[in-house]
């Protein structure tokens, strides 16, 4: 059973305290409910570097423990929103975001953070950074994402059981499957979908043949025997937009996918296939950087 870590902003300074943090809350309850598994509240207190140089640090300090007074105070009313039987645990920490979150991660048994994002693309997130972007690129844990232009769903009638999964064709594609019993295994229908690039070639060193079709049949025979309902499509164009396309007309309710790395320039310029798909899904993207991000 995972433990979820569900990062929330607070700071009473800005327009929006909470940014866009509380649109994960919908999602974190289902998943709360679903699992009954542990949760942890997480809010980091960023402090800007120029306040770390002003002569009133007694004033600094008064200030950040006023702060992190609130920070609890809000995440114990956000605590009381979830089930009863729910496990809560509370943090809040001074310093990078992405830094705390990584750290909580790695000290964290089985972690799954779970969290909102702007998911913003290509150069507006070299000039304006992502936590989330670096949370995914450490590779410590996976990631629910829930994109900051996804409605709110109504908690009611919200459901989590029919996942696409996009496949290049390579091993480490399919890994994303291995992601899904952590938001239960039971009832999961899976669309694997694969993504022609103009001329027909290989598709991966990895698999035996030319053919997507084949290697997809195989291995939704191979899933059906672990007990998933599967269906399996082949496609031609950009894979983001495929991606993105066929999640909205086959109604899925989750995108789980495994990515190769954001790395280098060019990739934070042009973006990843996942980076594309955070960017545009309509519904929350579950997503691994399978190993430790080396800058």
């Amino acid at each position: 059973m995972p433990t979820f870590i569900v990062p929330l902003e607070f700071d009473r300074t800005k327009p929006q305290p909470h940014g866009v943090s509380e649109r994960v809350l919908p999602w974190a309850r289902a998943l709360a409910r679903r699992l009954a598994a542990p949760v942890i509240f997480v809010a980091v207190l960023e402090v800007p570097v120029g306040l770390r140089s002003v002569k009133e640090q007694a004033l600094l300090r008064a200030l950040l423990e006023d702060w992190r007074a609130e920070c609890r105070t809000y995440l114990e009313d956000v605590a009381r929103s979830f089930p009863t039987e729910t496990p809560i645990r509370i943090v809040v920490e001074e310093g990078d975001p992405a830094l705390v979150l990584t750290r909580l991660a790695e000290a964290t048994k089985d972690p799954l953070l779970v969290m909102a994002a702007h998911a913003r693309a290509g150069w507006r997130r070299l000039v304006l950074g992502s936590v989330t972007a670096q949370v995914i690129a450490s590779g410590v844990s996976p990631v629910f994402v829930v994109p900051a232009h996804v409605p709110p769903p109504d908690e009611t009638k919200l459901v989590l059981d029919r996942a696409l999964v996009p496949l290049d064709g390579s091993r480490l594609a399919e890994e994303a499957v291995n992601l899904l019993p952590l938001l239960g295994t039971e009832g999961w229908e899976v669309l694997l979908l694969h993504v022609r690039e103009g001329r027909l070639r290989r598709i991966e060193a990895e698999v035996t043949g030319d053919d997507p079709a084949v290697y997809l049949r195989e291995l939704a025979t191979q899933l059906s025997e672990r007990g998933y309902r599967t269906e399996w499509l082949v496609v031609d164009g950009r894979p983001a937009q495929m991606i993105v396309e066929i999640a909205r007309e086959r109604a899925v309710d989750l995108i789980a996918m495994v990515t190769h790395g954001w790395g280098g320039l060019r990739d934070v310029l042009m973006g990843s296939t996942a980076e594309q798909v955070l960017a545009q899904a309509s519904v929350p993207v579950l997503v691994r950087r399978p190993a430790p991000f080396i800058p």
